[in-house]
């Protein structure tokens, strides 16, 4: 198993963002003269998705630690709360594996350095800037998207949730590979601007304007709170019901 060791990321270089801008601004014209880029929209029954964003990810110190981290999560806490107040569900995940031996780690582990992920280490525990709350649930997942091996789409059925908002890190694999997952499953998928986090420059860029093109739509946060806020929490079917008369 992998030492934990203290790290801090720091830009080393310029990175020319007005460059980037003006190449998606182009690409998107291509895009959407093709007929891609369409808009999903909201559907009447959202839920909430944080992928990752455990202290590992959120926090400085780690292997994992993602770039702007502070930012991310002030951002995502405004969904989460605008969800919050309105009852809409929530779900967490995190990435670990368990033991000395790790007999859960996959091969993945052989491309990233996975077995740094102690599901009981306290660097696994959700990070503490999104105020998570008891009664939402932390997935323990084992690869990069939130479906892969979990009940989460079950859930989500179950509730009758028609359109998912997802947020975390990182925008290259595990928050791109949910958001995919979730189209798939049949959910209006929804990425709030801001609220999705990486390690390297020009990544986050890349990825959303990806996803956007083909998978979710990306929203500005104040739309998406304003979004939630006129959420009804009777849509939900809730447990109880099974035993209504």
């Amino acid at each position: 198993m992998a030492e934990n060791k203290e790290y801090k990321f720091v830009d080393h270089y310029e990175f020319d963002e007005e460059l980037l801008k003006r190449a998606f601004a182009e690409a998107r014209k291509i895009y959407k003269e093709r007929g891609f880029m369409r808009k999903m929209g909201f559907g009447k029954a959202p839920a909430i998705t944080t992928v990752d964003m455990a202290k590992a990810w959120m926090s400085e110190g780690h292997v994992f630690t993602c770039d702007h981290s502070e930012e991310v999560c002030a951002e995502a806490l405004k969904v989460l709360e605008a969800g919050r107040r309105s009852g809409v569900p929530i779900f967490h995940t995190t990435t670990g594996y368990i033991g000395e031996k790790q007999w859960d780690l996959p091969r993945w582990d052989e491309k990233i350095p996975m077995s740094a992920l102690d599901i009981n280490d306290d660097w696994l525990q959700i990070d503490p800037k999104l105020k998570p709350q008891p009664e939402e649930p932390v997935i323990h997942k084992k690869y990069a998207s939130n479906f892969f091996g979990t009940h989460l789409a079950q859930t989500l059925n179950f509730l009758g949730v028609d359109t998912l908002i997802v947020m975390g890190a990182t925008s290259c694999a595990c928050v791109r590979h949910t958001v995919m997952d979730s189209t798939g499953y049949g959910f209006k998928t929804i990425v709030p601007e801001g609220t999705v986090g990486d390690r390297v420059p020009g990544v986050i860029e890349w990825n959303l304007f990806d996803m956007e093109a083909k998978f979710c739509d990306v929203v500005p946060v104040d739309e998406v709170v304003q979004y939630l806020e006129g959420i009804d929490a009777s849509v939900y079917r809730k447990h109880e019901r099974l035993y209504d008369k």
